[in-house]
């Protein structure tokens, strides 16, 4: 759960078959047990992202989803939510 941060980014690609699909990505800021800020980056996929293609920031979403972590060239490690449903 938590407001979106910034702007939904929707876009449109092709997969490794050249098939097009839609997919939304956005950022959400949301607050831990102890009231630290925590900002998550989350993408939605085909018809995931019909849904979110009118949010805009301040919207208040709550999320479900699959987390990836991943770690980039400085060691950082970053997370994505990849959605699978979505209450507005």
């Amino acid at each position: 759960m938590g407001n979106i941060v910034g702007k939904v980014e929707n876009l449109e690609r092709e997969n490794a078959n050249g098939e097009k699909f839609k997919v939304s990505n956005f950022s959400i800021i949301s607050k831990d047990d102890d009231g630290n800020k925590i900002y998550t980056n989350c993408s939605a996929y085909g018809d995931k992202s019909k849904d979110l293609e009118n949010l805009k920031q301040g919207d208040f979403v709550k999320i479900f989803g699959q987390i990836k972590t991943s770690i980039d060239n400085n060691g950082k490690e970053h997370q994505n939510v990849r959605i699978l449903s979505t209450k507005l």
